[in-house]
């Protein structure tokens, strides 16, 4: 017999012998709550999002190849295969995701949908009858509040076996510092759930509102008692609104908005950005991959309007020069801007990646977002492409640790009489493997690469050393890290002190 034939006999031979099967009726209350924030990329302007380079801004098509850039709990929105002008719901990996930029220029609008500024803020605190809950609002510029109230289960067990819905009646009320005491809300939850049912509650306040003003929540609908009835609430969170439309010129930022039924919890975000825009030589083109190329002699002008690049020796200019990083104590007439053009050409010849293509020798891709020590940070900045500042003749210049002619030779006739003395580092220090850390783009994570010395492990053994590759997303450049370290220590390895004549 067909299993559908089955099911249909089994039921008349219940229903003759007079057994009826419970209602279980299904979930007809289910929460639909939406989180958008507002997050800052940047100060000053940037160049965007890659997967949507080419695009023109502001556009449907634009916002959507940026989607490709943005990650949610380390996954991709939108898969990189998908069209820009008309993506298939198949091609993204998580629904109800709106997104929209804007990339801190000083006439840029504000994102439309966000008019209000929130602060929420954690209660978690049942409410029954017998005691309401209160929280009090004590910022005077707030012009609303929302209140999130929880229904953990609603829902009746009858004696005959079905399952009904329950209901829950409530009211919330504002009591002013002036003692006004008013019922702005009033409502009864009816409806079956088995899990968590959310309800929000926006009340606005009046003109002349007297703070600091206390919401409190209260029950009305009695508690169970019983077991076969659940109708439990509590006081989930409330949300300070101000309403206010702002810009944030200057400020290049995202608004993000995604469901509860998807995120339960508020993702890890992360986004892919080509960052701050920055004066480049007049005689420099950006490459697709970040890095300048010149054409012609360097004159020790920049261009009018900046460009984005990855360029270690102009960001660390940039960072020097302008008011965001050490501007207000360095002009410009202080740094040798040829000592800094000559670094940037070494940095952008394309070298042998190590994966079969090429890439720029040293690039620079990191977020500075917390403070630190202004030395520590120029010497960060140093590092990712081997420089070294120095203070000469009332300027900064610095200098690059790469092949090049020598400039001066030193010999007993132009040192003092106690000559030339050597030392070396000892045999225990030699190391022979190095595992650099570098940011993986690919997994959003840091990874390593491990470069081998044979030659000098079968001297001194496997002596280890951990590097970081400061603002490195390239294997291939943290590789040539770890090559440089173990080369330099291993033929660099002896210093010469000796003091000049007058003359030298």
């Amino acid at each position: 017999m067909p299993i559908g034939n089955q099911l249909a006999f089994h039921r008349r031979r219940l229903e003759e012998a007079g057994i009826t099967q419970p209602n279980l009726p299904d979930d007809v209350l289910a929460s639909k709550q939406f989180q958008t924030l507002v997050e800052l990329l940047g100060e000053g302007e940037i160049e965007g999002f890659p997967s949507a380079a080419g695009l023109t801004k502001g556009t449907t098509a634009y916002n959507n190849a940026a989607l490709k850039d943005v990650f949610l709990n380390g996954t991709q929105v939108l898969q990189s295969s998908a069209s820009n002008t008309n993506p298939a719901d198949s091609d993204f990996n998580f629904q109800n995701v709106t997104f929209e930029p804007r990339f801190g220029t000083s006439d840029q609008t504000a994102i439309q949908g966000i008019s209000e500024i929130e602060t929420e803020n954690a209660v978690g605190v049942a409410v029954t009858k017998a005691s309401p809950v209160s929280r009090s609002i004590t910022n005077t510029s707030v012009d609303a509040v929302r209140v999130t109230l929880g229904f953990p289960s609603l829902q009746k067990f009858e004696d005959d076996g079905d399952i009904n819905g329950a209901e829950v009646a409530i009211n919330i009320q504002t009591i002013e510092n002036d003692g006004t005491t008013t019922t702005v809300i009033t409502d009864t939850v009816k409806g079956r759930t088995a899990s968590t049912y959310f309800r929000d509650y926006k009340i606005n306040f009046a003109s002349g509102t007297s703070f600091p003003v206390t919401i409190r929540v209260n029950r009305t609908t009695d508690d169970s008692t019983e077991t076969t009835l659940q109708n439990s609430s509590i006081w989930s969170s409330f949300t300070e609104i101000i309403n206010e439309q702002r810009a944030y010129a200057n400020s290049a930022h995202v608004a993000i908005s995604f469901d509860a039924q998807t995120f339960p919890a508020i993702p890890s975000r992360m986004y892919k950005v080509r960052g701050t825009k920055i004066k480049i030589p007049h005689n420099g083109t950006v490459q697709s991959d970040g890095s300048l190329s010149y054409s012609g002699t360097f004159n020790g002008t920049f261009k009018t309007d900046k460009e984005w690049t990855n360029d270690p020796a102009w960001i660390l200019y940039d960072l020097l020069t302008t008011s965001k990083g050490f501007g207000d104590q360095i002009d410009t007439t202080q740094l040798d801007v040829f000592s800094f053009y000559s670094a940037s050409v070494y940095c952008a010849e394309q070298v042998d990646d190590g994966f079969g293509g090429t890439e720029p020798r040293f690039s620079c891709n990191v977020v500075i977002q917390n403070q630190k020590q202004a030395y520590d940070l120029i010497n960060d900045l140093c590092s990712v492409m081997r420089v070294m500042p120095f203070y000469s003749a009332g300027t900064i210049s610095i200098t690059q640790d790469r092949p090049t002619d020598p400039s001066y030779l030193f010999n007993l006739s132009n040192v003092t009489e106690q000559g030339f003395t050597y030392s070396n580092s000892a045999k225990n220090s030699k190391v022979t493997v190095v595992n650099v850390a570098y940011f993986d783009n690919e997994t959003q994570d840091i990874d390593y690469e491990t470069v081998e010395d044979t030659a000098l492990q079968a001297k001194y053994g496997v002596v280890t050393k951990n590097l970081r590759g400061f603002a490195t997303t390239s294997r291939g450049m943290a590789s040539r890290l770890g090559k440089w370290f173990l080369y330099t220590q291993s033929n660099e390895a002896e210093i010469v002190n000796f003091t000049t004549t007058l003359e030298s």
